[in-house]
């Protein structure tokens, strides 16, 4: 018998403001792949982080608690539980591809796979820096550019932050 529960996908964008999607009513912005999500899918529109910072605003969202339950109050402090162990008990598959900011980094919290791709701009200190992307990079010799690096650019405060990619394609 086929299941018959839902597929769930919940995607998160980084830093995203409401105001920069047209289907939710900013005709200005060419967003053609956000608005088909919106439109087959479910869109949270009266939504407000919990904190200013990643780990306590993400652990807030897997939680449903706000920081000073879960005590998760900066990035770095300890994880212990989500409701996707919920999910994963109750017989879903469970994957986290992308940014999550766990502590430790390891922590499953219920995912059956993980595939961390934070995009961090630091210099790689010891396992907690080597995400997927990193290992990816390492087995062809070559190493992310780093943010220092780009803070020391002359053309960095005109350039925004944006620069060319500098590793072969």
């Amino acid at each position: 018998m086929a299941d018959s529960r839902p597929n769930i996908i919940l995607i998160i964008t980084d830093q995203q403001r409401f105001d920069t999607i047209a289907a939710l009513g900013f005709d200005y912005m060419e967003t053609p792949n956000l608005d088909r999500l919106v439109h087959e899918g479910v869109s949270f529109t009266n939504c407000h982080i919990t904190a200013p910072s990643c780990a306590p605003a993400r652990a807030s969202l897997f939680t449903g608690y706000y920081p000073h339950t879960t005590g998760i109050l900066k990035n770095g402090d300890r994880w212990t539980s989500s409701w996707v162990e919920d999910l994963g008990a109750s017989g879903y598959h469970c994957v986290n591809v992308g940014k999550m900011h766990t502590s430790p980094f390891e922590t499953p919290l219920g995912f059956h796979e993980r595939y961390v791709v934070e995009n961090k701009d630091r210099y790689l200190e010891g396992r907690y820096y080597f995400d997927e992307w990193d290992k990816a990079l390492r087995a062809r010799g070559q190493v992310k550019q780093q943010r220092v690096l780009y803070r020391q650019r002359a053309d960095y405060a005109d350039s925004l932050g944006a620069f060319d990619w500098e590793l072969p394609e």
